[in-house]
Parts: C-alpha cells; sequence; structure tokens
C-alpha cells in the first residue's frame, strides 16, 4: 500500500510565515510544552473551573494555578467569569484543545 498523499490544496501557499504568526505559534508550543499548563488546560476542556478546585484537583499549590492560567490567559488559550469574588477559568480556543486533546490521545494509543 502506498503512503498517503497530500493534496496541493492542502499545502501552504505561502513562502514564509510572518513574524507575529510565527511568534503565536511557538509561543502555542511553548504553553503545550509545561506538563503543569498540560494538566490545567486538559482539565479545563472539561468544564469550568475556580482557581481553586484547579489547584485542589491538580494537587497544586493556589499561585502555581494562578501563574500559570496568566501565561495562557495571555496566549487567550483560557477565559475566566468572575462570580462574586472568585474567578471561573474555561477553555477559549478550540483549535488548541482539539490539537491538545488529538495529543493526548495518540499517546494513550502509541
Amino acid at each position: 500500500m502506498e503512503p498517503e498523499k497530500i493534496e496541493e490544496s492542502h499545502l501552504c501557499t505561502c513562502d514564509a510565515i510572518d513574524e507575529e504568526t510565527l511568534f503565536m505559534v511557538t509561543q502555542t508550543f511553548k504553553a503545550l510544552s509545561e506538563p503543569t499548563r498540560v494538566r490545567i488546560l486538559h482539565l479545563l476542556a472539561q468544564k469550568e473551573h475556580s482557581v481553586n478546585e484547579i489547584a485542589e484537583k491538580l494537587s497544586l499549590l493556589q499561585t502555581t494555578v494562578s501563574h500559570q492560567l496568566r501565561f495562557l490567559k495571555n496566549l487567550r488559550l483560557v477565559k475566566y467569569r468572575r462570580q462574586g469574588t472568585t474567578l471561573f477559568y474555561s477553555a477559549d480556543d478550540d483549535h488548541v484543545m482539539n490539537l491538545l486533546q488529538q495529543t493526548i490521545h495518540h499517546a494513550r494509543h502509541h
């Protein structure tokens, strides 16, 4: 059986990636290269959680969770809503969450 060929329509017709896109791509992979951030994103893929809930479920310090959430929020990978004095975080980028879930699926079945 022949290897699957990539159709030309799926190939990028551009010769170079602009600097802003390159920065966002590398920052996204940087976000996904840190185990704590992957654990947080995986948890938020299921439903929204407060900082305290995330810290409790993942056995992390609240300050660690807050620091990682700030990093993820700056990349627009998570968003939050305020309810009183509590912030509830949820996933904010379906493309990256799909990439993460596919990668987890791949790792579990490899």
